[in-house]
């Protein structure tokens, strides 16, 4: 133990200036200025889209003949897909 104390000791005074160098601190310039600065706002998530929702086909795409389902019109869409399920089930019940 006694000897690995000292082989420590021997290193750290025969550095050289390459050693006496990497021991001085480094100044942290782009750290404070990226802590300084504002984080930005998260943009803004794209508006809803009916034909990436789930249930789109591959042969048809999505199927909107009469345009009910606008693009940005979430409750509109759930509404409708709604009715839909709704109905069909009626349907089938009968």
């Amino acid at each position: 133990m006694a000897v690995a104390a000292l082989g420590r000791a021997g290193n750290q005074r025969s550095r050289g200036v390459a050693g006496k160098a990497a021991a001085k601190p480094v100044e942290k310039v782009a750290v404070e200025d990226a802590a300084e600065a504002e984080p930005e706002a998260p943009p803004p998530p794209p508006p809803f889209d009916p034909a990436n929702e789930v249930g789109v086909t591959a042969p048809l795409g999505f199927f909107d003949p009469l345009g009910f389902s606008k693009v940005g019109d979430e409750e509109g869409f759930r509404n409708l897909r709604l009715a839909e399920i709704k109905h069909a089930r009626v349907a089938m019940m009968a």
